[in-house]
């Protein structure tokens, strides 16, 4: 509970600092008037497109369970989501989700090693979905963004690699069981002997329980590759409607000439490069990433300034806001699995 409380307080302080910074340097005026001349309609289709990647990710969840022949109600998958969005967004590198939807479902009557099965799954999917599109959209737009954005290449490439290093990892737990475990606990040696961790046996004993459960459920993955299809086909339409979010923000503002794939591909680096930074939320590099890729569209700083805080509201803030709704509907819920977390 502390943690999360201290999670929040980061995201305050940062979002003023940077909201304070973003309204200072233009005249308040430009952004008070940008705002009112916003074409709703436009707002409405970024709104949509933020609904879109809660139900695609909702059905990949219920299209997993389905496939294990467990039955999961919609709605309960539903709010599986959109707890996980919640407790996402206010915790480092988006750790916090995962335990919590794991309990939810457990409340919802399913097996606590079947739900972490098809979390994994899930989880799994969405980061070989992310980096193979990442890989598509450097492949056709690098040259683009390289002439246009300084020191393109060394963020872009730090940022896949995270991802392209996450599923290696991932993949490596599985087919490497025995290797993976060796690399894990002398680095908790390693990091015992710097003082970083107390108890590293408590750490290592836990570690050796975590590896054993991901390798069971990572071998009822490999007999059974087929359950990865139709959540890779949802999971690539969530991302395609999460990188349209700005588009429609950029259309609202008055922007023309914008070309639709180039705004998704800006999008896809924004995210590529702020998805693991160690702040809940990625807060303040999210936007100074939008500012770099997105001040190559939008050159008046009025208009750039107002759209990176609609863009952050529309995809970080309203989730939370949102979320919050879904975690007090389930009081219990949000009660035992923010005390686990902290």
């Amino acid at each position: 509970m502390i943690k999360n409380k201290i999670n929040i307080l980061i995201i305050i302080v940062i979002t003023v600092l940077v909201g304070g910074y973003l309204i200072i340097m233009d005249d308040p005026k430009s952004l008070l008037n940008a705002i009112k001349a916003a074409k709703v309609e436009f707002l409405l289709c970024a709104v949509g497109c933020m609904i879109l990647y809660w139900l695609f990710e909702s059905l990949s969840l219920k299209v997993i369970f389905s496939k294990i022949n467990s039955k999961l109600r919609f709605r309960d998958s539903f709010r599986n989501t959109m707890i996980g969005q919640f407790f996402n967004s206010i915790t480092p590198f988006q750790s916090g989700g995962q335990p919590v939807q794991a309990y939810h479902l457990v409340k919802c009557g399913i097996p606590l090693g079947e739900a972490s099965c098809v979390l994994l799954v899930k989880f799994i999917v969405y980061q070989v979905a992310l980096t193979v599109l990442s890989l598509v959209v450097i492949l056709i737009k690098f040259n683009f963004f390289m002439s246009k954005v300084l020191g393109f290449g060394y963020l872009v490439l730090v940022g896949f690699l995270v991802h392209f290093a996450v599923v290696v990892f991932l993949f490596g737990i599985g087919f490497f069981p025995t290797v993976t475990k060796r690399f894990l606990t002398k680095l908790i040696h390693f990091l015992a002997k710097i003082k970083i961790i107390k108890d590293k046996i408590k750490i290592i004993e836990r570690l050796d329980v975590e590896l054993k459960h991901f390798y069971r459920n990572f071998l009822f993955m490999k007999q059974n590759p087929h359950i990865f299809i139709l959540p890779a086909v949802f999971t690539t339409i969530q991302l395609i409607a999460f990188f349209s979010v700005p588009y429609f923000v950029c259309l609202s503002l008055g922007a023309v000439s914008l070309n639709y794939f180039t705004i998704i591909c800006a999008g896809a680096f924004v995210s590529m490069i702020s998805s693991f930074v160690p702040i809940p939320g990625a807060t303040g590099v999210a936007e100074g990433s939008f500012y770099l890729f997105f001040s190559i569209f939008i050159f008046a700083k009025s208009e750039l300034s107002i759209t990176i805080i609609l863009w952050r509201v529309l995809t970080f803030y309203l989730p939370i806001f949102a979320g919050v709704f879904f975690v007090k509907k389930g009081k219990k819920i949000g009660t035992t699995t923010t005390e686990e977390l902290s």
